[in-house]
């Protein structure tokens, strides 16, 4: 079994009850071409995942328990206060435990060397074989499927859980493809689908609402309708992008010898999080560490609590502390990050939801740390870790009343007589998230 099928993708979320049930749905001729392309992907999950993943693990996922879930993450998307049922040390243990089942049934599948021998490379032949193996292998009873609404915790059975991370995935999905075409697709016909594959799963002579020529035609007027989207998406991004270029063309002023700016432009945007304001000026004229993360970037996660550190190590001598998020994350994933690094208000946040900082003092790779003069010269650091030691030296002299020197050699003399060969790129620790077109 492939890990990805049941990888938690619900990092973040904790535990709590939920009451929401689907509201009732059907298909007719006047069903919109959403509520039929919601519907159809209801079908194709539930239909897949009703018959591949017991397979695997050797019990049926438990449907009323998979719709619950889909139903959570809906109103988790609507209700920031809303917490599904459960917790994400739960949900990963139970997705570690079912691929370790799906891994020893499929060795179980495999053929030994005199049986794969006998097959004389006949492929056929060893599907066959996998797949007499594979529903020779034993199945637990399927869980009566009622319809009413399911209430989770930690004493839940591992079937219960498994099927409630399935579920989850199912919604996280369909909420995804629903932002992909700048749509919020009717969750009660995606539930819908769902069900309905179940059924014909369980009974293969029932017939989903819409036939299989309907459901083709469907997906296909969807997928022209997504290369329109992209097509008008990347048109947008490019002209943001030449809007973008020409904002921070104003703001460079005097470069160094590596074609950086030469000090940091407070007028530079950017979005409070924790602080108020909509350019980072009120840092200006005072001693700055400035730390440029993203809140999806690992590497950014594991410098933050020593950025945190220093912060508060040299804060009383009066060092301030400005983190500023990348341009391609989100408010609440910023959030998120701040509170798994345990941020607190030694760390002032900044959002750079114009891209204008990225675009003048990073290269698109993150994290980024600078310690600014009151004067805004700089010296940005090459690696967070192997630089940490002179990165505080560099505070302390700086908190002294030493400014700190980016010492740049500048770029040896081409030698146009000779072939030049081509630089390799540069090394860098994790690329910042890329910037979403906006909307």
């Amino acid at each position: 079994m492939k890990s990805k099928i049941i990888a938690v993708g619900v990092a973040a979320l904790a535990m709590t009850a939920c009451d929401m049930q689907a509201k009732s749905a059907a298909i007719s001729p006047n069903s919109t071409d959403d509520q039929k392309f919601a519907y159809m992907l209801g079908a194709q999950f539930g239909g897949q995942n009703f018959v591949a993943l017991p397979r695997q693990v050797g019990e049926p996922l438990d449907e009323d328990v998979v719709v619950q879930a889909v139903l959570d993450v809906q109103k988790a998307n609507k209700d920031t206060t809303f917490k599904v049922q459960l917790s994400d040390d739960t949900l990963q243990a139970v997705g570690a435990r079912y691929s370790n089942i799906a891994r020893e049934r499929m060795n179980k599948t495999r053929p030994d060397s005199a049986t794969m021998a006998s097959f004389a490379g006949d492929q056929a032949k060893m599907r066959a074989y996998v797949d007499s193996v594979n529903k020779s292998l034993p199945m637990a009873p399927a869980t009566p499927v009622t319809n009413a609404p399911v209430k989770l915790d930690a004493n839940s059975t591992d079937n219960q859980k498994f099927s409630y991370l399935i579920g989850l995935q199912f919604g996280n999905q369909f909420v995804a493809i629903g932002n992909q075409f700048e749509t919020e697709f009717d969750v009660n016909y995606f539930v819908l689908g769902v069900r309905d594959a179940g059924v014909k799963v369980r009974d293969t002579t029932k017939t989903l609402q819409l036939p299989e020529d309907s459901l083709k035609a469907v997906g296909e007027r969807f997928n022209e309708k997504m290369k329109t989207i992209r097509e008008a998406a990347m048109k947008k991004q490019q002209e943001e992008m030449e809007k973008l270029k020409a904002e921070v063309n104003a703001l460079r002023g005097d470069t160094l010898v590596n074609g950086m700016p030469a000090k940091i432009n407070f007028k530079v945007k950017a979005t409070g999080i924790t602080v108020k304001g909509e350019t980072i000026e009120a840092f200006a004229g005072k001693p700055l560490l400035i730390f440029y993360f993203s809140a999806t970037c690992g590497h950014c996660a594991h410098a933050a609590p020593s950025i945190l550190e220093m912060a508060k190590e040299f804060a009383p001598q009066g060092l301030t502390t400005l983190a500023i998020s990348s341009g391609g994350n989100s408010k609440s994933g910023i959030r998120k990050f701040m509170d798994n690094a345990k941020w607190d208000e030694t760390v002032n946040v900044m959002f750079d939801e114009s891209r204008q900082f990225g675009e003048l003092y990073s290269d698109g790779y993150v994290p980024k740390v600078y310690l600014v003069n009151p004067d805004g010269t700089y010296k940005q650091y090459a690696s967070f870790e192997k630089d940490k030691p002179e990165m505080k030296a560099d505070i302390a002299a700086l908190m002294k009343g030493q400014n700190v020197v980016w010492k740049l050699d500048a770029p040896a003399p081409v030698d146009t007589a000779a072939p030049v060969a081509p630089a390799a790129p540069a090394k860098a620790e994790a690329p910042a998230a890329p910037a979403a077109p906006a909307k």
